[in-house]
């Protein structure tokens, strides 16, 4: 598929809403009419609004309805996947009909059932012509003087039957009766082929069709049935066929009745469903549950063949950050012409799926080492690495992935385990590149889990502590306030590095309590100071999906008997990347309470100038890596003057982030820099050291 075709799904879908010949729809699990198309209306009457809502047993007779024929057929789909059944429903307009029925089970990649799809059929004139055709045969036997008259009958009721109608004579193997569709089907034209047989008016394909079926009705049998794909006078074709064996009214002789169905859209409607069930939406690759299967089919392969099964899991570095930046609609895009790329480097016998979001997976089968399975990866990898063209966008992203092999286990659920631990190792090794798993990785995840024990140990002995580092003023570097800085004080670690536990916290969910905690802390060690000097605390963009944020934040000035002008909020641009409205209106929530709200490490990430216009920031901080490399790139002093530059006029202070000599901080000032902080001027602190340098400041002993 290229980027700019119809996605499958689509294409389906309106296939299936113009479909008038048979009542598409589908069911929530609980019964409940979730669409409707074209078909459906013809058939039973309603409209999409009159009947979407409603439960399905509206279509079933009082009596069945009482008898709990809607909740078994539920049932019986829910059991074995799949409920099928004929009988008479109800229209609208309170009319029955006949009716052939199909319920299919439907799951999500999980596995979890999320409704049904229901096939309906008419089937009242089939089921009228089997009537009409029995009565006929019995009215042909005791009455042979209506002969005449039933046969003109016959030949009306016959030339409207939807199905096509043959009969064959079977001593002289000449065709007694075809009726319209017959000859359409058969023949390709309408024309009068009684008299004749079928190899002296058909092509060889359709003849050898007919002869079989007449060969399956023996003397004394009961009606025959068969499904064949023919190559019919209008095509290829798959015909369902009820063959079944009569006599001549004067008894001289037997015929052949053969009545055929063309069902070859009811079943590509039925194959649809089950590729549906099996595929993604979006890339029409194998789902999760596809993928299960052929991961347990390549593994049965190995225990027998004692080959080597590789297993890739694949993740897309910072594919997020695009999606959240320029929509969905290219996020989808770029997952379509990243599947199509990724096919191109595999081989015929591999599956690639999708398991959701930006998370693919490969079954590579039949290697002869892991080595082939390394070379695999790092063509992905080259691959995903090539920009994309996306309509108007040149974008780029990395691609992490994870190997796990049969080799080092049996099942396929270790090697989706392993597969995961190796890719978690890709990702925390940098990312854009691949981990082959190894034993040691389950150790890890082994420690990575005693440490969540250990920092959720860690918050309610007070093991975490708060650091606070100076942020100096322009002139006189007079210290204007300190960033407060988590550390864990480990009682067999030591002291464990932000970097290590913060995400874990952020994971696990531990950042909530994590973040109040450093609030609470922060707060009380400020109120404690008497000179007006401002806190600086650091909110997770985790923090921002806790609906009681602003509470946690009141609560902490509250406790501490902070003034909220003397507390300001650190965040990074990923805030504002992330569910932008919503965090917006988090952040003028919290700047109702009267804290200062500072954009950390600005310029580092997709930067915009609408963040600053679509909030009132009252900081910005440059990130370190900026003032690091400003004497030696005019790229990053040109960034540094831009920012300066966009802070002064929108009266936004300045914060520059890590100087270290004096050189940086002249060069700053110089710059327009309002604020500094740096190792230049002290590192992280605990309180008592800190309190130590107010007093120096102050000139005062206290």
């Amino acid at each position: 598929m290229t980027p700019t075709s119809h996605p499958p799904d689509l294409m389906y879908r309106l296939l299936v809403e113009s479909v008038v010949d048979y009542a598409i729809y589908m069911l929530t699990p609980d019964g409940i009419v979730a669409n409707w198309n074209a078909g459906a209306e013809r058939a039973k009457g309603y409209k999409e609004d009159e009947i979407v809502g409603r439960h399905f047993s509206v279509f079933y007779r009082e009596q069945d309805r009482a008898a709990g024929l809607p909740q078994r057929a539920l049932d019986t789909a829910r059991r074995e996947g799949r409920f099928e059944a004929e009988g008479l429903r109800v229209r609208k307009d309170g009319t029955e009909f006949w009716t052939h029925v199909v319920i299919d089970a439907i799951h999500d990649d999980d596995g979890k059932l999320i409704g049904f799809a229901k096939i309906t059929r008419d089937i009242t004139e089939r089921h009228q012509k089997d009537l009409a055709l029995v009565e006929a045969k019995e009215l042909a036997e005791r009455y042979s003087q209506r002969m005449a008259a039933l046969s003109r009958f016959l030949d009306s009721v016959i030339s409207h039957i939807p199905a096509s109608v043959l009969a064959q004579d079977c001593a002289s193997g000449q065709v007694l009766l075809a009726n319209h569709q017959a000859q359409r089907l058969f023949h390709g034209a309408p024309a009068d082929i009684t008299g004749l047989s079928v190899r002296d008016c058909l092509r060889p394909e359709v003849a050898d069709y007919i002869e079989r079926q007449v060969a399956r009705a023996m003397p004394g049998a009961d009606m025959q049935s068969d499904e064949s794909t023919v190559e019919t006078a209008i095509g290829r074709r798959t015909l369902r066929n009820r063959s079944v064996r009569g006599s001549h009214p004067d008894g001289e002789g037997d015929y052949i009745l053969l009545i055929t169905e063309d069902v070859t859209e009811e079943l590509a409607a039925y194959a649809r469903i089950h590729h549906m069930a099996q595929h993604d939406g979006l890339t029409d690759l194998p789902n999760r549950v596809f993928f299960h299967d052929r991961l347990e089919a390549a593994l049965q392969v190995d225990r027998a063949t004692r080959g080597v099964t590789a297993l890739l899991f694949l993740d897309l570095d910072n594919f997020k950050d695009i999606n959240d930046a320029l929509g969905h609609a290219y996020g989808d895009k770029l997952l379509l012409a990243l599947a199509q790329r990724l096919k191109t480097h595999l081989r015929a016998q591999d599956t690639l799926a999708r398991l959701g979001g930006d998370e693919f997976a490969v079954v590579l089968p039949g290697l002869r080492s892991l080595d082939e399975a390394s070379s695999a990866a790092q063509r992905l990898i080259d691959a995903a690495a090539l920009p994309f063209q996306i309509d108007e966008q040149t974008l780029s992203i990395g691609l992490s992935i994870g190997i796990a092999s049969s080799n080092a286990g049996g099942t396929a659920e270790q090697l989706l385990r392993f597969g995961d631990m190796a890719l978690y190792e890709a990702k925390r090794n940098g990312r854009n590149r691949f981990e082959v798993f190894r034993p040691e990785l389950e150790e890890a995840v082994r420690v990575r889990r005693q440490m969540e024990m250990d920092l959720r140990q860690a918050l309610h002995l007070g093991q975490i502590e708060m650091r606070y580092q100076p942020i100096v003023e322009r002139q006189g570097r007079r210290i204007s306030g300190y960033e407060a800085l988590m550390r864990w004080n480990h009682p067999v670690r030591g002291q464990v590095s932000p970097m290590d536990f913060i995400p874990l916290a952020e994971e696990t969910g531990l950042i909530h309590e994590l973040g109040a905690r450093a609030l609470n802390l922060a707060c009380h060690e400020a109120a404690s100071w008497h000179n007006g000097q401002t806190v600086a605390v650091n909110l997770s963009p985790v923090q921002f999906k806790n609906p009681g944020l602003v509470d946690t934040v009141a609560l902490a000035l509250a406790d501490a008997g902070l003034a909220p002008d003397r507390l300001e909020l650190e965040i990074t641009e990923s805030v504002l990347l992330d569910n932008s409205k919503a965090n917006i209106d988090m952040l003028r929530a919290l700047k109702a309470l009267g804290v200062g709200i500072a954009l950390d490490d600005f310029g580092t990430g997709y930067s915009s100038l609408s963040y600053l216009r679509s909030f009132p920031f009252d900081r910005i901080k440059i990130d370190k890596s900026f003032v690091k490399d400003m004497g030696e790139s005019r790229e990053a002093l040109a960034i540094i003057r831009a920012i300066t530059g966009l802070s002064t006029s929108l009266l936004i202070k300045t914060t520059a982030e890590g100087v270290e000599t004096n050189e940086q901080f002249v060069r700053l000032q110089e710059e327009g820099c309002s604020h500094f902080q740096g190792y230049l001027f002290g590192r992280p602190e605990p309180a008592r050291d800190r309190l130590r340098e107010l007093r120096i400041q102050d000139g005062s002993e206290e």
